[in-house]
């Protein structure tokens, strides 16, 4: 379960991270479209597990992934700087695909919801033809 104190030096983290990128700290054109989802640390505060997502194909998420590997030291400098603690957790990248996932179930709901109004209407369209061929028959 993660302490308040985790979750406040993890946020500390990613905003700092989110920053280097804004302002051009972090220059390689590899790691451009980056975006940082949450980070998470461990008790002992020694690893920062950065979570990031990038849209793209899998070669532009592998580039991203060397990128951010060979800018982890320079990034894990920059954070010693600023945060107010003993020892600079030990900054590692991981893709966070749930971003994926929910595009994907998304996709899935709206076909579902799509092939329900499909069935809705060829129902209705039934129905008015049986009670149009009712009322003919009953004219009759």
């Amino acid at each position: 379960m993660a302490t308040k104190r985790m979750l406040q030096i993890g946020e500390q983290i990613r905003e700092h991270i989110a920053m280097m990128f804004v302002r051009g700290e972090i220059a390689d054109p590899r790691v451009r479209g980056i975006t940082l989802n949450s980070v998470k640390l461990t008790p002992d505060l020694q690893i920062a597990r950065v979570y990031y997502s990038i849209l793209g194909d899998k070669n532009q998420r592998k580039s991203a992934e060397v990128g951010l590997k060979q800018a982890s030291g320079y990034i894990r400098r920059e954070i010693g700087k600023v945060l107010q603690i003993r020892y600079t957790p030990h900054i590692v990248f991981l893709y966070d695909d749930s971003v994926e996932h929910a595009v994907k179930m998304g996709a899935l709901i709206n076909k579902i919801s799509d092939e329900r109004r499909e069935d809705e209407s060829n129902r209705n369209a039934e129905n008015l033809s049986d009670l149009s061929s009712d009322k003919d028959n009953s004219s009759k």
